[in-house]
């Protein structure tokens, strides 16, 4: 009886260290470990190569992998969004975008525009990317000022044609999900801000 004893405790030792360690990583932070301020941009991911791809895919990866790698260009990287998510800056980044970018990247933003079918890569899945964490306001405003020609897309360079007021308003617009802008636009989360002050 002594000796079963050791024997089924080393036992169920070894089978529930794994499950306690599982239910470890996916506790909570403790109060300490939560960051105070949401980071403005992403630190870059270490040794994310495109080896790995399917050679097809590597270049529309090119902008992606010099991001993680090298981050954001140094004049990006410091800009402001002093445009913001309000009502007016969805609704003057609408006709933006369907002036500027709805030919390539369609209606909502997936990629399907009139002239997407003949470009390769195809354009950028813009209503899937401004969800992920690398689309910052930052990684936005460079994608769209200098284009793609550096990567070898097609995506036009529109500092030289938009300011930079004009591209944050685009960023606004895809930020509130394409919408309709004749409705009012909302920000995702929660009710939009207005420019206007409020009289009540």
């Amino acid at each position: 009886m002594s000796r079963s004893f050791p024997v089924a405790f080393v036992f169920a030792a070894l089978l529930f260290a794994p499950l306690a360690a599982a239910v470890a990583e996916d506790a909570p932070p403790a109060a300490g470990d939560v960051p105070k301020e949401t980071p403005k941009t992403q630190e870059p991911a270490i040794g994310w190569s495109l080896r790995n791809v399917d050679p097809e895919q590597q270049q529309r990866m090119l902008r992606f992998s010099t991001f993680t790698n090298r981050g954001i260009p140094e004049a990006y990287l410091k800009a402001e969004n002093d445009v913001g998510y309000t009502v007016h800056a969805i609704a003057e980044g609408g006709p933006l975008y369907w002036a500027h970018c709805q030919k390539c990247h369609g209606d909502t933003g997936l990629g399907n525009g009139d002239l997407a079918y003949a470009l390769t890569p195809s354009p950028a899945l813009l209503a899937y990317m401004v969800q992920q964490p690398i689309a910052v306001d930052q990684y936005l405003l460079w994608s769209i000022s200098e284009g793609g020609k550096q990567f070898g897309t097609a995506m036009p360079a529109f500092k030289d044609t938009l300011s930079e007021e004009q591209i944050w308003q685009i960023v606004a617009y895809l930020r509130a999900g394409f919408p309709d802008i004749e409705a009012a636009p909302a920000k995702k989360g929660g009710a939009a801000k207005t420019d206007e002050p409020d009289l009540d």
